[in-house]
């Protein structure tokens, strides 16, 4: 079925694409295809009358090493003057203007102005980056919308920004922040506190904050208050403050507690990367 899912996208996303260019030109596509390839989304917001958009066709966008890296994006090649609605969602002010986007339509980082293909070539290596690890959330989150689904893509937004290169880490980090802020408008209310810790805590940690991280999590939670699915969580960041602070007593003591819990060997991972 899934095999069936991916081709009638695929075939979707031909139908749709500019034969001169290689673009396509469905938003909505272009997205199902992102999600269903495991990629993000180059947009060019353009039009027929701009001339610095034409150039950028002519030296930037047709070089061959720039084509080369668009492999690793959906290419989405967006008319203002016949998408307006787009336009004004993506506040589209002056073009071209170029977005890197999630399947979900997410900025993760846009850029103003005529680009050269050296300029093109460093934003597409910069954010090449495969999205197994996001395909099931990202589908749900199509579906449903659901305050759990953005919770958790929220949270492994979050994950991943610990292991991409620095130049970086805060875009992933804000894109986490964005689905962070989806989750709290329709999250259940037992969700509230795994949002706190991510939220208040797990990005100040990842954001290298460690003395700040203990003493908000210590004004906000007793140990006893944590619930059962949110130990790992708030275990690993204690352990990893403590850690990285160099206070190896408290740093053992909050390991000893990690190893009681299932699955902690997975955060240890976590923990020498941030």
């Amino acid at each position: 079925m899934k095999k069936k899912i991916l081709l009638f996208l695929l075939f979707i996303a031909i139908s749709t694409t500019s034969k001169a260019t290689n673009w396509i030109t469905s938003y909505e596509s272009a997205k199902k295809l992102a999600a269903a390839t495991n990629k993000f989304i180059i947009v060019d917001f353009w039009a027929t009358w701009c001339g610095p958009c034409k150039k950028m066709d002519s030296e930037s966008w047709s070089d061959s090493g720039v084509q080369e890296l668009m492999s690793n994006f959906i290419p989405l090649k967006i008319d203002i003057d016949f998408n307006r609605n787009l336009a004004l969602k993506y506040d589209i002010r002056s073009i071209p203007d170029v977005f890197i986007m999630d399947a979900n339509g997410e900025i993760i980082h846009h850029n103003i102005g005529y680009m050269s293909k050296l300029q093109l070539t460093k934003l597409l290596k910069r954010y090449s980056y495969k999205t197994e690890f996001l395909q099931k959330d990202l589908i749900n989150f199509m579906n449903k919308n659901s305050g759990k689904s953005a919770l958790n893509i929220a949270e492994k937004y979050f994950d991943f920004s610990i292991y991409v290169k620095k130049n970086v880490r805060n875009d992933f980090l804000k894109l986490g922040e964005k689905y962070l802020k989806k989750a709290r408008v329709s999250a259940k209310k037992e969700d509230a506190q795994k949002i706190s810790l991510l939220g208040d805590f797990y990005t100040n940690l990842i954001k290298g904050k460690y003395k700040k991280t203990l003493k908000k999590i210590d004004n906000k939670f007793e140990e006893t208050d944590i619930r059962e699915e949110n130990k790992l969580l708030y275990t690993f960041i204690k352990f990893t403050a403590y850690h990285k602070l160099g206070d190896k007593e408290n740093a053992k003591i909050w390991y000893e507690k990690l190893k009681l819990i299932e699955n902690y060997k997975k955060t240890l991972l976590k923990s020498r990367k941030i």
